[in-house]
C-alpha cells in the first residue's frame, strides 16, 4: 500500500472576506489537525511570532498626544484577540480570523522612568515611566496579555544608565569627595588630566576628524567618567559585584510579577575595549561580555527557568553566533532588510530563493551548535533602522511578509511594518522618524500619537498601494499587506511547530534557483503532533508558475490545492500526478505554501 500525504495550500497573500469584530469562519480545507485541548505546549516555547512596540507612538489612552500602557491594553484584539485552544481549534477547523494578528508574543521598548523620548537612558530600574502610566497599569497589561496567551518582555538596557540615576548622583559625591565608594563601582571612571586620546580612532578623512570617539564626563579635577554613546548615559561597571547584586533584585522585581523576558540593549558594548579593538592589554572584550550574559541568563533561569532573553548584537554573523553560548538569544541582524539575506531574497523579479533557504538552515544549524536550545530571531527592520516599506515594492512587502513569518525560531514584526508604514530614510534623519505614530485610521482619529520629539518626515501614513492608509483601510482590503500577516500568522496556528521544529533544507530535492522549500518536523514530545512534517515553500520569481516534483515521493489525497497568488488571486495552486507517478506542485508567482506530510 502506498504511502499517502495529504497537501494544504494556504497563500498568505488574501482571505475571502473581511469581518471586523468576529472571525469568519467560512472553511477553507477539508483538512483538520490534531491541536492539544488541555495542557501547555504551546505556551512552553518562547518561539512564535513577536510584535515589537515603542510605547510612544503606539495608542494613547488619555489623550495628551503620548502613547501609554493602558493604549496597548486597548489594542490587544488587533494583536491577538484569542489564544486559547479552542480559538486555536477554530482557527485549524475554519480558516482565517482575519482581524488579529495572533501574535505570540510583545516585545516593549523602554518603559522605565528616564529624562528622554526614548527611555534608553533609566534613572530608575524598578518603575515605570509616568509617561506611559503605573506599576499597577503594566500590571494590568502584563495579566491581559496572559490571558491571551500573549507572552511580554520588555527592554532592558544594561550598558548604562541615566546620569540622573541616583545611583550616579552618589557615586559623583563620592568621586567628589575624594573617597570614591560603593557607588563609584558601579561606573568606569578615568583619573588624569585627560581621558585617553586611545579611546578615540580616525577615519582616512584629511581633516583628521573623528568617526567614533568614547564620550567622556568631567566628574571633578582630572577624574573622568565614560559614557560610550553619550556623557549623560554613563557606563556601567560589570566588574563590581555590587552593581551585579543590585540586578540580582531588580530581575527578582519583573520576573516575579510574571514578566516573560527581557530584551537586552547594546549587549557588545558593556566591555567594549578601548579603541574599538577586540582585543587590549590582553583582555578579549566579546570573552568578557560573554561572561556578563552567561551570568545574566543563570540568574533569570533561578527565578524563570523559561524565561526569553533576546539580545541587541550588532555585529557580524560569526560574532554574533559566539554570542549564543552564553545562553541567551539574539536578532539575526543579517536577516533584516538592510543588511543582507532578508533583502537580497526579494531583488528584482527573479529572488533567490535557494539562498533564502541556506541562510536560514546554515543560520539555525550554526547557533545550535553554541547552544541546543538557541532559538532565531530574525527581523525586518527595528526601531534603528529604516523601515522595510522604503526597500521594496508593495508585492515585494508580502513575500517578504511571508518569508519572515514562517521562518524558524522567533521573528519579530516591528510595529507598522504589517501596514507598510514609512519614515524618512537614511543616518541623516533623526532616530525619532523611525519611531513614528502608529497608523490606526486616516484621516487621524482620537487615540493616535503625535510625533515622538526631532521628528522631522511629514508623511505618517504609509503608502496607499499597500491596500490603504491605515490599519482600519487595510483591514477592510483582503489583497492588503495587512492581510498577508494575518493569513501567515492563522497558519501558524494550524500548524504551531513550523517555529520551533527542527529543519532540512529541500534545495538538493527541488534544485530551482527560485523556489525556497525546507521541511520542519515537530521534534516537541509534548506536542500532540509529535513527529509530524511539513514542507514550506515559496515561488521568489514574480512572473512565472513554477512546478516542483513533490519532495516526499508519496501521492497527494487531491489535484486542486487551495490558495491565492500575490500577482492574481484568482489563481489556484495545482497538484498534477503524471502516469510515471510523479507529483508536480505548481507555485503562482509570489505564493507561499504549507505541505503536509505524513
Amino acid at each position: 500500500m502506498r504511502n499517502r500525504v495529504k497537501i494544504l495550500v494556504i497563500i498568505l497573500i488574501v482571505s475571502l472576506s473581511f469581518v471586523l469584530t468576529t472571525c469568519d469562519m467560512a472553511p477553507t480545507s477539508t483538512f483538520i489537525p490534531s491541536l492539544a485541548k488541555t495542557g501547555n505546549y504551546v505556551q512552553a516555547h518562547n518561539e512564535g511570532t513577536w510584535y515589537q512596540i515603542f510605547p510612544w507612538s503606539f495608542y494613547d489612552s488619555n489623550g495628551d498626544g503620548i502613547g501609554d500602557l493602558n493604549g496597548i491594553a486597548q489594542k490587544l484584539d488587533y494583536l491577538n484577540d484569542s489564544n486559547t485552544y479552542a480559538h486555536r481549534e477554530a482557527i485549524a477547523q475554519h480558516g482565517e480570523c482575519n482581524h488579529s494578528l495572533h501574535v505570540d508574543g510583545i516585545w516593549l521598548c523602554p518603559i522605565m522612568p528616564s529624562p528622554s523620548y526614548h527611555k534608553y537612558d533609566t534613572k530608575d530600574y524598578m518603575d515605570i515611566d509616568p509617561t506611559f502610566g503605573t506599576l499597577d497599569d503594566f500590571r494590568i497589561l502584563l495579566k491581559k496579555c496572559h490571558e491571551r496567551g500573549i507572552k511580554l518582555i520588555i527592554d532592558f538596557v544594561m550598558n548604562h544608565s541615566s546620569e540622573q540615576h541616583p545611583w550616579f548622583q552618589k557615586a559623583l559625591e563620592e568621586v567628589r569627595s575624594g573617597h570614591p565608594g560603593r557607588y563609584a563601582s558601579y561606573y568606569n571612571f578615568y583619573y588624569g588630566a585627560t581621558p585617553p586620546e586611545n579611546y578615540k580612532f580616525k577615519t582616512a578623512d584629511s581633516n583628521g576628524l573623528y568617526s567614533y570617539y568614547k564620550w567622556w564626563g568631567k566628574a571633578a579635577e582630572n577624574v573622568w567618567w565614560e559614557g560610550s554613546f553619550w556623557t549623560g548615559m554613563p557606563d556601567l561597571n560589570w566588574d563590581s559585584q555590587a552593581l551585579r547584586d543590585e540586578f540580582k533584585e531588580i530581575v527578582k522585581f519583573w520576573l516575579g510579577m510574571g514578566l516573560d523576558g527581557f530584551r537586552l540593549d547594546a549587549t557588545a558594548w558593556p566591555y567594549r575595549s578601548l579603541g574599538m579593538e577586540r582585543f587590549w592589554d590582553g583582555v578579549d572584550d566579546q570573552e568578557k561580555n560573554i561572561e556578563l550574559w552567561t551570568w545574566f541568563n543563570e540568574i533569570c533561569k533561578e527565578v524563570n527557568p523559561n524565561v526569553f532573553l533576546v539580545g541587541e548584537c550588532w555585529e557580524g554573523e560569526d560574532t554574533i553566533a559566539n554570542y549564543y553560548r552564553s545562553g541567551m538569544n539574539y536578532f539575526a541582524f543579517q536577516f533584516s532588510t538592510q543588511n543582507g539575506a532578508g533583502g537580497s531574497v526579494l531583488w528584482g523579479t527573479k529572488g533567490n530563493g535557494q539562498d533564502w533557504v541556506n541562510s536560514v538552515t546554515y543560520w539555525n544549524r550554526n547557533i545550535k551548535m553554541r547552544n541546543p536550545d538557541a532559538i532565531s530571531v530574525p527581523f525586518l527592520s527595528n526601531h534603528d533602522q529604516d523601515r522595510s516599506a522604503h526597500f521594496f515594492a508593495r508585492d515585494q512587502r508580502k513575500l517578504g511578509a511571508s518569508l519572515l513569518t514562517l521562518a524558524p525560531g522567533a521573528p519579530f514584526i516591528y510595529y507598522g511594518e504589517e501596514i507598510g508604514q514609512t519614515s524618512g530614510a537614511g543616518f541623516e534623519y533623526p532616530d525619532s522618524n523611525r519611531r513614528g505614530p502608529m497608523v490606526w485610521t486616516w484621516p487621524k482619529s482620537a487615540g493616535m500619537t503625535e510625533p515622538p520629539p526631532e521628528w522631522t518626515w511629514a508623511e505618517q501614513a504609509p503608502n496607499p498601494e499597500n491596500g490603504g492608509l491605515s490599519v482600519e483601510d487595510q483591514l477592510k482590503d483582503e489583497n492588503s499587506l495587512l492581510r498577508v500577516y494575518i493569513r501567515a500568522n492563522n497558519l501558524k496556528k494550524k500548524y504551531p511547530f513550523i517555529a520551533w521544529g527542527d529543519i532540512e533544507s529541500l534545495n538538493k530535492q527541488i534544485d530551482i534557483k527560485e523556489i525556497a522549500a525546507y521541511r520542519v518536523i515537530d521534534n516537541d514530545s509534548n506536542s500532540p503532533t509529535y513527529g509530524q512534517s511539513v514542507v514550506v515553500a515559496h515561488n521568489t520569481n514574480y512572473e512565472h508558475d513554477i512546478g516542483f516534483k513533490l519532495p516526499t515521493g508519496k501521492i497527494p489525497d487531491t489535484h486542486e490545492l487551495p490558495g491565492y497568488s500575490v500577482i492574481n488571486p484568482s489563481r489556484k495552486p495545482t497538484i498534477t500526478i503524471t502516469d510515471t507517478d510523479d507529483h508536480l506542485v505548481n507555485l503562482p508567482p509570489y505564493s507561499s505554501a504549507i505541505i503536509e506530510e505524513e
